[in-house]
């Protein structure tokens, strides 16, 4: 990916790429989906094809309000995930931890434990 290297975002195969990934519905006629494949060419700077290409935002910050002698509960009440879940899951948690957004911690400091809830989109 080559959003935020210095061929740019512009870089031929990127903005094919990213023309390929998306979906026009069959409602449009000929020339509304060439203008729309067209915006979409325009705009390439804006999408990402990857969670890596996605820019850090440096002047805000999110903090939670959690009082600090809040407990939580860590025990896990997660089914186990079915194949198909995992192939698609694990995936984007190792893709999450490359561009920095997780990690691993260890055991000691967990706060808190939550189950992971995958839908199937209704589409």
């Amino acid at each position: 990916f080559t959003r935020l290297t210095s061929r740019g975002p512009f870089y031929p195969p990127r903005v094919k790429a990213i023309a390929n990934a998306v979906c026009f519905g069959a409602h449009l006629d000929q020339e509304q989906l060439q203008k729309a494949q067209a915006l979409v060419i325009e705009f390439a700077d804006v999408f990402a094809l990857s969670i890596r290409e996605v820019k850090p935002v440096d002047f805000t910050k999110f903090r939670l309000q959690i009082p600090q002698d809040a407990i939580f509960s860590r025990k896990v009440h997660q089914r186990p995930l079915t194949q198909p879940q995992r192939k698609y899951l694990f995936p984007v948690l190792d893709d999450m931890r490359r561009a920095g957004i997780t990690r691993f911690i260890p055991v000691d400091e967990v706060k808190a434990v939550a189950s992971t809830v995958l839908v199937q989109k209704t589409h």
